[in-house]
């Protein structure tokens, strides 16, 4: 029922609307991940972090996940808002549970926080099947907390693959090119050898005579 309410409130309000949606940022430089700490989630979201993209610097913010602690909650999101840490994008997640575990995330003042927030916002909240009424009003809601990353971070091995294939793209256009300027000269090496100037001058003199 809590669901429901705050979900039409922010509805009619404007709230929930896609033309809000902030992009991700393609290669973030540094990220906030809001979770419980410690916790399997954030592990399993530090090692898939790792090895997906360890370029990018993890900023880990505990925040309690479950329970009556949506001031602290909008607390913390208020400081970050503030002093954003040189943040692209943050994360809140939280693992699987049952439905009332995930209640904190169908707050309205949070889910106000995240609505406006300055920069993108990545939910991670349980399981695929979960739905928050935050996963509402985020830029990019994920199925779980690793997914979150996977869909933030970009992959190390797609990226080296994409920079193997444009490395062989641009040799491919070099030895085009020089194939060409080969040809060309080839073509008027012929030419000069099956028409020596000597003569072409000797009959020039001819004609002039």
């Amino acid at each position: 029922k809590k669901f429901e309410v705050v979900k039409s409130k922010l509805f009619q309000e404007g709230l929930i609307d896609d033309s809000l949606l902030k992009k991700l940022p393609k290669y973030p430089r540094s990220i906030g991940i809001l979770t419980s700490v410690p916790s399997s989630a954030l592990a399993d979201m530090l090692k898939t972090a790792k090895e997906r993209w360890p370029l990018t610097k993890l900023n880990i913010i505990p925040i309690p996940v479950q329970g009556n602690n949506e001031t602290e909650v909008k607390k913390i999101l208020e400081e970050l808002r503030v002093n954003k840490l040189a943040l692209d994008a943050i994360i809140i997640a939280r693992g699987g549970g049952n439905r009332e575990d995930l209640m904190l995330f169908d707050n309205e003042m949070i889910a106000r926080e995240i609505a406006t927030f300055p920069i993108p916002v990545i939910t991670g909240i349980g399981h695929e099947d979960d739905l928050t009424v935050i996963d509402l009003v985020s830029d990019h809601r994920s199925a779980t907390p690793t997914a979150a990353i996977v869909d933030l971070l970009p992959s190390r091995e797609i990226e080296k693959n994409n920079i193997s294939i444009l490395k062989k793209m641009l040799n491919d256009t070099w030895k085009l090119h020089f194939q060409k300027k080969k040809n060309f000269l080839n073509t008027k090496k012929a030419f000069f050898q099956a028409h020596p100037p000597r003569i072409f001058i000797r009959n020039q003199t001819i004609k002039l005579s």
